[in-house]
C-alpha cells in the first residue's frame, strides 16, 4: 500500500517538474504610460473597481455592464488595457518606488473625495 502512494508522489513531482512556467515578458520601457497619466488611469480603474464591487450599477447582465465600464476608462484615457498591464508590469519590476509613490497619491486623492461626501 506505502508503495502505491510512494508512486503517485513520483509521478506528480515527474509531471509537475515537466509543466514549464509561463513566459511573462517585462517591457523594457517603451510603450510605457507617463507616470501622471498612469496615475489618473489607475485612479479611474479603482473607481470602476468599487462600482463593481458595490453593485452601484445593477444590471441583468453584470459581467457586460462591468466591461463596458473598464471599456470606458480606457476610451477616456486613450489607452488600452494591455497598455495599462505592461505599465504595471514595467513598474513592478523595474520602478517599484515609483509606482508605491503613485498608490500614494492614488490613495491620499481617494480619501480627500471621501471626506467631500462625508
Amino acid at each position: 500500500m506505502k508503495k502505491i502512494y510512494v508512486i503517485i508522489i513520483l509521478f506528480s513531482v515527474i509531471v509537475m517538474s515537466c509543466i514549464s512556467e509561463p513566459n511573462y515578458s517585462t517591457p523594457k520601457g517603451e510603450n510605457i504610460i507617463p507616470k501622471d497619466s498612469f496615475e489618473l488611469l489607475i485612479y479611474d480603474v479603482h473607481l470602476a473597481d468599487a462600482i463593481i464591487t458595490s453593485k452601484i450599477m445593477k444590471t441583468k447582465d453584470n459581467k457586460l455592464a462591468d466591461s463596458l465600464l473598464y471599456v470606458s476608462v480606457f476610451k477616456k484615457h486613450n489607452y488600452t488595457r494591455e497598455q495599462f498591464e505592461q505599465t504595471l508590469l514595467y513598474y513592478v519590476h523595474n520602478k517599484m518606488d515609483t509606482l508605491n509613490k503613485i498608490y500614494d497619491r492614488v490613495i491620499d486623492r481617494f480619501n480627500q473625495e471621501k471626506g467631500k461626501i462625508y
